[in-house]
């Protein structure tokens, strides 16, 4: 196989590195990632060199250090080097060693924003992946594998490698005399992956179909496709969630959690928040990690890393500068349409000698605002108002009120305060309008 012009028609066909872009290739000093290394350095593709020295192996680790500050240097290419120590960093995270590596890969990895981060993970990493996977109960999503381009938050990962086997790597290192270090660890089959990697794929290759490794990917290509359709629907959809069958609500809620880089995005926790949501009573808290929670408030999830500042929610999220607020002369009574606070558009009328030329202005709700609404004896709280309208608390500031002179006088898509009401069917008014733009 031609190792360099098979990653140049996977850059090509999957559209991998945009024009102009800037590509880090993350390079652990493997046979994997010193071949990709390799082969986009000989189609002269600018590269930063990366490389994690996660202090799991000792005087190795530092081997593989100074074997990727050479071959950087060898290919004169610039590098970048940062040591993690991720066995001190698992247990303050109380992660375990793979998930603790894999946090701080990324986190090196976000230091270069402007970059498309290259990795090296091929076909054989893709069928590892599936057995896991599927021994973990991983819906279609899951058991597509990885892809040969993925987002997580503002991280730009590329796959070049995925339709090519670890034997044709290390067929194509080998014929070009190229060097590379060997990982010991690969071989600890405590690890999970090592043993899929050594005794469980071989074994079913053995006993079960011996192009198994084959058929899983032509599986995980096949899911892979269907997956971006059915992911094409779900982000043209614009469907409420809670209408959507319950496949729809599954997908899109693990989109929502992936964007917001949620750490447990397993089947249990988007079953949990569905309930939640379906439930739509009141405000409930589910717990992702001792970071992260998802607050469901009257059926509407929002993100919150604890400790610090809440992520928008989905919904009604509209800031008032999209709000327009127009008003004109006119007589009798144009009725609010009572859907629902802050549903717009939505039309009031009042009387013009009440308003007498006064601005009629429109602003966000604050905390201690008040109305005496139409038809209901004495004064009532926005904040109740928007309970009993079952408001998330979070989205509270993008509802409008208008107000004029000092006076609440309309919450729109509730009903407008009393006092203000235009006097008979043909009595002198101001007809206003609040609409999105």
């Amino acid at each position: 196989m031609n190792i360099p012009e098979t990653i140049r028609e996977a850059i090509n066909r999957h559209d991998l590195i945009p024009e102009g872009a800037q590509v880090a290739v993350g390079v652990s000093g493997g046979a994997d990632s010193v071949a990709l290394l390799r082969a986009l350095h000989q189609f002269k593709i600018p590269c930063t060199v990366v490389h994690l020295n996660h202090q799991l192996r000792g005087a190795d680790s530092d081997a593989d250090e100074r074997f990727v500050r050479k071959l950087a240097d060898e290919l004169r290419l610039p590098i970048v080097v940062k040591s993690v120590d991720v066995k001190q960093l698992a247990e303050t995270s109380e992660l375990s060693i793979e998930m603790a590596a894999r946090q701080a890969r990324h986190d090196f990895f976000a230091e270069f924003e402007d970059a498309v981060i290259a990795l090296a993970h091929h076909a054989d990493d893709q069928a590892e992946t599936f057995i896991l996977k599927l021994g973990r109960g991983a819906g279609s999503e899951g058991l597509g594998g990885m892809a040969f381009r993925q987002e997580i938050g503002q991280l730009r990962l590329i796959r070049p490698m995925l339709d090519i086997s670890r034997s044709d790597i290390l067929q194509w290192l080998e014929e070009n005399g190229f060097t590379w270090r060997e990982d010991a660890s690969n071989l600890d089959e405590q690890f999970l992956r090592n043993r899929v990697r050594h005794t469980i794929l071989p074994r079913l290759e053995k006993e079960l179909n011996p192009t198994i490794r084959e058929a899983i990917l032509r599986t995980m290509d096949i899911l892979r496709e269907e997956n971006e359709w059915m992911n094409g629907i779900i982000a043209e959809c614009r469907v409420p969630m809670a209408d959507l069958p319950l496949a729809a609500q599954r997908r899109m809620l693990r989109k929502w959690l992936f964007k917001n880089e949620a750490e447990n995005v397993d089947y249990n926790t988007v079953e949990k928040i569905l309930s939640l949501m379906d439930a739509g009573n009141g405000t409930t808290v589910f717990e992702l990690s001792d970071r992260q929670r998802v607050v469901v408030e009257y059926g509407t999830p929002r993100f919150e890393h604890v400790g610090q500042a809440s992520l928008p929610s989905q919904g009604r999220q509209e800031s008032l500068p999209h709000i327009r607020l127009t008003s004109e002369k006119g007589t009798g009574w144009r009725k609010d349409h009572g859907k629902g606070a802050g549903i717009l558009p939505a039309e009031a009328s009042f009387d013009a000698d009440k308003v007498n030329n006064a601005p009629i202005k429109m602003r966000h709700f604050e905390p201690g605002d008040r109305m005496a609404p139409l038809g209901m004896e004495g004064s009532r709280k926005l904040q109740d108002i928007l309970t009993d309208q079952k408001i998330p608390r979070a989205q509270r500031s993008a509802i409008p009120v208008v107000v004029c002179r000092g006076e609440i006088i309309w919450l729109p898509g509730y009903r407008t305060a009393r006092g203000w009401e235009v006097q008979g069917d043909t009595g002198d008014a101001v007809h206003v309008r609040v609409e999105r733009i």
